[in-house]
């Protein structure tokens, strides 16, 4: 039996080199057209860019103690400022590997917040190896 060949050393350089290496990702369909993004897991910056949006929003600083309530506050304000930071930033151009989006457009993409911007957070999230309410999974950790 044939064992599989390892990649030699330039091919793992070249692959690790790439992108989004760093990162893990999945591709995902944009429903009504053919196009496509990539969803990528957040990345250290992010979480910070996310939780200082969701304290000011929140107008106080978000702890151990008041995450929930923060959480349910905010969700029942329908506002989706917070999710949108953190959306601006895992979303990439598959043919730039590029953002799609800048910090600029958080305010667009909040306005505009629907489910299927909810879904590709969800799966960035999921990426994370957390589930779609980061505030409560903050809290247990």
């Amino acid at each position: 039996m044939a064992g599989r060949k390892k990649p030699d050393a330039q091919d793992a350089r070249q692959a690790l080199l790439q992108p989004l290496a760093g990162y893990r990702h999945k591709t995902m369909d944009v429903p009504t057209t053919s196009a496509k993004v990539i969803v990528r897991e957040p990345s250290s910056d992010d979480w910070l860019m996310w939780q200082a949006r969701l304290q000011a929003v929140a107008g106080e600083e978000v702890s151990e103690e008041n995450a929930a309530a923060i959480a349910q506050r905010i969700e029942a304000d329908d506002d989706h400022t917070p999710e949108a930071v953190m959306l601006v930033r895992v979303l990439i151009d598959p043919k730039t590997n590029e953002r799609l989006f800048s910090d600029d457009d958080v305010d667009a993409v909040a306005a505009g917040w629907g489910p299927v911007y909810g879904r590709y957070l969800a799966a960035a999230f999921q990426l994370a190896g957390i589930g779609e309410k980061p505030v409560e999974a903050a809290k247990k950790n």
